[in-house]
C-alpha cells in the first residue's frame, strides 16, 4: 500500500511539471534550441530535488505511521514491566520491613545484654578496686606488723641479755624459793597430821560419849533431846573443816603477798601442787555448805537452746500455703517500695516439704528484673539459694537445714551503708559477708511477687523456680534488725517497729495458693 502511494504522487507531480507537445513546438519556433535545453536541465534538477524532498517527507510520514501503529503494544509492554517492577518493590519493601523489625528486636536485646555486661564490668572493676585497696591496706598492716615484730624481737633479745646478765641472781632466788617451798611443804604435812589426829580424837570421843549414853536410864534419855550427839559431832566436823579452809586461805594469802620472783622452770624437776579448796571438794575431803559458792563445777553449754512451748509464737497473724509447683501460683502486693531502700530486713517462718526451696521473693523494675530476689529452683542437689541485689551481684545462702519439712525461721538482713549482709536460721547467725553492694539503692516503683521469679515485671515465670511450701509471719523492714530483735521474733514477741510490707498488704492471691488466718504458729497447718 505504501508503494502504490509513492507511484501516485510521482505521476501527479510529473503531470504538473511536464509541458504539452503543442506548447513545445511553439517554443521551438519562438526561441532558440540551446536555451531550451538549459531550462529543461534546470527543471530536471529542480524536479530531482523536489522528488528527493518528497521522498524524505514520505519516509518521515511512514516512520510516524509505524510508530503510532506499534505504540499500543509498547504501552502494554511498559505497563506489564511497571507492574512487575511494582511487585518487586513491594516484595523488597516487605522483606526490608521484616529485616528492620528483626534488627530492632535484636538491637533491644543487645542493649539489654550490653547493660548487663556494663553492670558486670562495673561490678568487676569495683571488686578489683576493692581488692587493690584491701591489698594495699594489708601490705601496710603487714609492714606495721613486721615493724612491731622486729621491735618485739629486739625487746626480747634485750630481755634475754638482761636475764643472762642476772643469771646468778635468778639461780640464787630460785634456790631460796625452793627452800621456802620445802619448808611450807613440811608445815603442811605437820598440819595435815594434826588434823588427822584431831579427827581421830573426835571419833574416839564420840564413841565414848555414845557408850555413856547407852548406859543411861530411859528416863535420862527421854529428858534429853536425841539430836544432841549428832549436832555435837556435826559442829565438831564443821569447826575442823573451817579451820582447814581458814589455814589454806591464809596460806594462799601469804603467797599472794610475797613479791614475785623471776623463775626459770626446769622440765626435769617435778613440782608438787598444793591442794586447794576445789581439789579438796572433788576428792571428798571437804564438803561445801553452799554448793552455789563454786560455780566453776557447773558447766553450762553455750549452744543449749530453750525449748519453744506450744502456743507461744503468736506474732504470725496469717500463713500462705503453696500446694504444688505451678506458674499460676503466686501472690502480689498492693504496694511495693515507695522510696529507695538502703537497708533491708526480710523475716518469715518457713516450712518446705518438697525437698527443694524455690523462689520465695522477687522484686523487678523496668531497668532490672532481678532487683531483689531470693532465688531457688528445683534441683536434686540443691544446697543453697541465691540472694540477689541488683543482678548480677548475688551471694549464696545455705538451705540444707530448711528442707526437713519442719517450721524454721529465717531472717535476711542487708545494709548498703556497710556493704554487709547477715543470714539467720532459727535465731542463729549461719552466714555473713561484706563488700556486697555497698552504696547501692533498691529503687522504688517495681513489682513485688512471692512464689515466682520474674523475668519481666509481673511475668516471665518458670515452673522450675516456683515455691512449694508454707510461709507464715512474712514481714519486710527498711532497716537492719539487731540480733536481739531477730531473737525476739523467734521467741514470739511483738514484731519490731518499721515494717513496710506484711501479709496484710496482699493484693491478689493467684492460682491454688491459700491465705490462711492463724494467730499462732502452732495453729498454722
Amino acid at each position: 500500500m505504501l508503494h502504490y502511494g509513492k507511484i501516485t504522487c510521482f505521476l501527479l507531480i510529473s503531470a504538473c511539471f511536464c509541458p504539452s507537445p503543442g506548447y513545445l513546438q511553439e517554443a521551438v519556433h519562438a526561441e532558440h534550441r540551446k536555451p531550451f535545453f538549459e531550462r529543461l536541465r534546470r527543471l530536471e534538477e529542480q524536479f530531482r530535488r523536489f522528488q528527493q524532498m518528497t521522498l524524505t517527507r514520505l519516509q518521515g510520514i511512514a516512520d510516524n505511521y509505524n510508530v503510532s501503529y506499534n505504540i499500543d503494544a509498547h504501552f502494554q509492554l511498559l505497563t506489564e514491566q511497571y507492574q512487575n517492577i511494582s511487585d518487586s518493590i513491594n516484595g523488597f519493601k516487605a522483606t526490608a520491613e521484616n529485616d528492620l523489625s528483626s534488627l530492632k528486636f535484636w538491637t533491644r536485646k543487645l542493649q539489654k545484654k550490653s547493660k548487663k555486661l556494663d553492670l558486670k564490668v562495673n561490678a568487676l572493676e569495683k571488686a578489683v578496686n576493692d581488692i587493690n585497696r584491701q591489698q594495699t591496706k594489708d601490705k601496710k598492716e603487714q609492714v606495721l606488723l613486721l615493724t612491731n615484730l622486729t621491735e618485739e624481737v629486739q625487746s626480747q633479745k634485750n630481755q634475754i641479755t638482761s636475764l643472762f646478765a642476772n643469771k646468778d641472781k635468778i639461780e640464787a632466788n630460785v634456790q631460796i624459793l625452793q627452800e621456802t617451798v620445802n619448808g611450807q611443804r613440811v608445815k603442811v604435812d605437820k598440819f595435815e597430821e594434826q588434823v588427822r589426829t584431831a579427827l581421830q580424837n573426835d571419833v574416839v570421843s564420840f564413841r565414848t560419849f555414845s557408850q555413856q549414853k547407852s548406859n543411861e536410864t530411859p528416863k535420862d534419855k527421854s529428858s534429853e533431846s536425841p539430836e544432841t550427839p549428832t549436832k555435837q559431832v556435826k559442829k565438831t566436823m564443821a569447826s575442823n573443816q573451817k579451820l582447814h579452809v581458814k589455814h589454806l586461805r591464809s596460806k594462799q594469802l601469804q603467797q599472794k603477798q610475797q613479791p614475785p620472783q623471776p623463775t626459770r622452770v626446769d622440765p626435769t624437776q617435778e613440782t608438787e601442787i598444793q591442794p586447794t579448796t576445789e581439789s579438796l571438794i572433788k576428792s571428798n575431803q571437804l564438803k561445801p555448805q553452799n554448793p552455789t559458792l563454786i560455780p566453776q563445777m557447773q558447766k553450762i553449754s553455750k549452744n543449749q537452746e530453750m525449748p519453744i512451748k506450744d502456743g507461744t509464737i503468736c506474732n504470725v497473724k496469717s500463713m500462705l500455703y503453696f500446694p504444688n509447683s505451678s506458674t499460676d501460683d503466686y501472690v502480689t502486693f498492693k504496694k511495693g517500695f515507695s522510696t529507695g531502700i538502703h537497708e533491708l530486713s526480710i523475716c518469715t517462718w518457713l516450712q518446705v516439704g518438697s525437698g527443694y526451696l524455690g523462689t520465695m521473693l522477687s522484686y523487678a523494675t523496668e531497668e532490672n528484673d532481678n532487683k531483689l530476689v531470693l532465688h531457688g529452683r528445683n534441683s536434686t542437689t540443691q544446697t543453697s539459694i541465691h540472694f540477689v541485689i541488683g543482678d548480677p551481684a548475688y551471694r549464696e545462702l545455705p538451705v540444707d537445714s530448711l528442707l526437713d519439712g519442719k517450721w524454721h525461721h529465717i531472717c535476711l538482713i542487708w545494709s548498703s551503708i556497710e556493704g554487709k549482709y547477715w543470714y539467720y536460721i532459727d535465731r542463729r547467725l549461719v552466714s555473713t559477708g561484706s563488700k556486697f553492694q555497698k552504696g547501692y539503692e533498691i529503687t522504688p516503683g517495681g513489682s513485688l511477687v512471692i512464689g515466682q521469679e520474674q523475668d519481666s515485671m509481673g511475668g516471665g515465670f518458670d515452673i522450675t523456680e516456683s515455691f512449694v511450701g508454707s510461709l507464715a509471719g512474712f514481714a519486710v523492714w527498711n532497716q537492719a534488725l539487731t540480733p536481739g530483735e531477730v531473737s525476739g521474733i523467734v521467741m514470739g514477741k511483738g514484731l519490731p517497729r518499721g515494717t513496710i510490707i506484711t501479709l496484710d498488704d496482699i493484693a491478689e492471691v493467684k492460682g491454688n495458693v491459700q491465705h490462711i488466718a492463724c494467730g499462732c504458729l502452732e495453729y498454722c497447718f
